[in-house]
């Protein structure tokens, strides 16, 4: 069976990469980093988004906590 594996968009490069994790490229938004599930849990809370799927990181990427982001609201 395949190990599984996630694609994470980090906003900073982490210091040092755990095991079996590797920098792909860097974005306008971050870095991307693909690494296993174990790698995962350790750079869940400096990531910006998760994700399976490197197509969903390339293309238009909704971050993790939308809400949070400074957004004028209102008509224009």
């Amino acid at each position: 069976m395949r190990q599984k594996k996630r694609y994470i968009l980090l906003k900073n490069f982490p210091q040092d990469l755990p095991e079996n994790s590797k920098f792909l490229f860097q974005n306008s938004l971050g870095y991307i980093v693909k690494t296993d599930l174990k790698g995962e849990k350790i750079l869940r809370k400096d990531a910006l988004l998760i994700s399976g799927s490197i197509w969903k990181l390339k293309d238009h990427p909704k971050l993790l906590y939308p809400r949070t982001d400074k957004r004028k609201s209102g008509m224009k």
